[in-house]
């Protein structure tokens, strides 16, 4: 019965809205009972209670309200006491920016639309708030063609403006960091088939469109297999790609790279994309590669050094009667054999000058200004330093205590120079030679072939797959050393 009873009034319909119209005095509104409506309007009321898009109606030159349920939420607080009132009295934070729209379309007749268009409504008495619409406003007209009404078809878009809005700036400070970095940037569709971009930064080749055969273009035909599976397994797991490979560079030469990248996920949690971003650490792994180079070299060269720590050791105690000199001796040796190592290491173990090997090992005879050194501007191999150094400090030790620096005018000169043998080959040679005022013989440290000797005339040659020379005259002492170039100077 009370539905049958509801379909004889005007506006027909269950809704809130239509039932509010239905009880209100229209008698005390500009629009007058709506029995004095006009059929045009009287229609248009009908169409909008029953459509779901959010509608409100502005009748009359006084803009008097009329919306449906759909509208309601809209206007937050302003509902019901705006339903029937001119629209001045409700809207009047906006008026200064809806009159003219409304007034424009009530004159001309022309509809106005538009998109996320803003505008600032107070919803509750909490304050006002910038909010957004797309909006289309029209006119009604009456029988005789004026306009009677504006119907304005609204959607609030203010979720989707601010949405866009952070995404803007998301995107704007995701690219000024990416700009700010120096690693490459690149993204890949979901199966990793396709490089959508690439931003190479001069490390890698550019490529601002798919690209299918990408690896092709950036990876070596051997490092490609390992590269996919740890591909397989990110897309796999929806997990970071992560790797260090090798990578053709944009010159064409080879390089490495730290590979990190994370998947994009879609609303449905699907991969929409892979977003990456690569290291160029070419000189990180030949840094690496370097260091393992040295350390091998060092661990070769600690072993050498415990050989002729040994064989010191061993050679000096078969002749040692005094535990003080055979301490004193030992000590000294492994000294002159640190001073060696230090140069090496101070030169990356590449090898060390000539010059600076005499002048270190003659450091602790304080008779540096006695001794004279000459010849080119050459670089000892790392074995050369060793064994040179072994030979520099005994033949400094034996002159200080017999030779020319344990008297007051001796002198030693220290020459080297690279020459041509008439077989065509070349040769460097080392010539130790002392000259004093003391007319008695060189006496050797360790006399009958001690270390010292062995060090001169077999160990250093020797490890230079060269041969030795030893003079002695009342006075004057030489020591010459003669070795292919090759197993000396560094070249």
């Amino acid at each position: 019965m009370a539905e049958r009873h509801l379909q004889t009034l005007w506006p027909r319909g269950s809704g809130e809205v239509a039932g509010l119209i239905r009880g209100h005095h229209w008698q005390e509104s500009p629009l007058g009972p709506t029995e004095a409506w006009t059929p045009s309007l009287r229609t248009t009321v009908d169409l909008m209670l029953a459509a779901e898009a959010e509608i409100v109606l502005f009748c009359g030159p006084e803009f008097v309200a009329l919306y449906n349920d759909a509208y309601a939420p809209t206007i937050g607080d302003k509902h019901p006491r705006a339903l029937g009132r001119p629209a001045r009295e409700n809207w009047a934070e906006l008026w200064d920016d809806l009159e003219p729209l409304l007034g424009g379309v009530l004159r001309t007749g022309e509809t106005f639309s538009a998109k996320d268009r803003p505008f600032y409504i107070e919803r509750s008495d909490t304050g006002g708030e910038t909010v957004y619409f797309d909006i289309s406003y029209s006119a009604v007209r009456a029988q005789d063609g004026t306009v009677e009404a504006v119907l304005c078809i609204v959607s609030e878009t203010t979720a989707r403006v601010l949405a866009a809005a952070r995404l803007r700036e998301s995107e704007q400070r995701f690219r000024a960091l990416v700009t700010a970095s120096s690693d490459v940037v690149y993204r890949m569709s979901p199966d990793w088939q396709e490089m959508h971009e690439l931003d190479g930064r001069g490390f890698l080749s550019d490529g601002q469109g798919p690209a299918i055969r990408w690896m092709d273009d950036h990876l070596f035909p051997e490092d490609q297999p390992g590269v996919r599976a740890a591909i397989d397994r990110a897309i796999a797991e929806r997990g970071v790609f992560q790797l260090e490979h090798r990578v053709r560079r944009a010159d064409g030469g080879e390089g490495w790279t730290s590979s990190r990248a994370i998947p994009i996920l879609g609303d449905d949690g699907a991969v929409v994309e892979w977003f990456g971003m690569a290291a160029d650490i070419t000189a990180k792994r030949a840094a690496e590669r370097h260091i393992l180079v040295l350390m091998r070299e060092v661990n070769h060269r600690v072993k050498n050094q415990y050989a002729v720590v040994l064989s010191m050791i061993r050679e000096t105690s078969k002749r040692a009667t005094d535990p003080r000199a055979f301490e004193s001796q030992i000590r000294e040796r492994i000294m002159a054999l640190s001073r060696s190592h230090d140069l090496l290491v101070s030169n990356d173990w590449i090898g060390a000058s000539m010059a600076d090997l005499v002048h270190e090992h003659m450091k602790p005879f304080a008779h540096e200004h006695r001794v004279l050194p000459s010849g080119p501007d050459v670089t000892l191999r790392s074995n050369a330093v060793q064994n040179i150094g072994m030979a520099l400090h005994e033949l400094g030790t034996n002159a200080t205590k017999y030779g020319a620096l344990s008297a007051d005018a001796g002198t030693v000169r220290v020459t080297w120079r690279v020459s041509t043998t008439p077989e065509g080959k070349t040769d460097f040679e080392l010539v130790w030679e002392e000259r004093s005022s003391r007319q008695a013989p060189l006496v050797e440290i360790e006399p009958n072939g001690g270390f010292g000797s062995v060090v001169l005339q077999r160990v250093v040659p020797t490890s230079l797959s060269g041969s030795a020379s030893l003079e002695r005259l009342p006075g004057f002492l030489r020591w010459t050393l003669t070795a292919p170039v090759g197993n000396v100077i560094v070249e």
